[in-house]
């Protein structure tokens, strides 16, 4: 089960400030392609989008990306 939104883990995945080694290549270039656009754009708007994005993305690929998610969130994912 994936936290809330507002969990602050998903600010620090998002903006590059939690370093995890995924095991899904598709987590991979996600999380790349949403931590440079927080860097080139960091307002808070922006940062709420791709939190917005980010859960979107764990949750369509709960399942799959389940290792992935535990190594963000630990056993809150459970």
């Amino acid at each position: 089960m994936l936290p809330p939104k507002t969990h602050p883990k998903w600010k620090e995945l998002v903006c590059g400030k939690l370093k995890v080694s995924f095991t899904l290549l598709a987590t991979k270039f996600f999380i790349t392609r949403v931590t440079g656009r927080a860097k080139i754009d960091p307002t808070t708007e922006n940062i709420e989008r791709l939190i917005e994005e980010a859960y979107g993305f764990f949750k369509k690929n709960e399942k799959l990306a389940q290792k992935d998610i535990q190594a963000i969130f630990g056993q809150e994912s459970k």
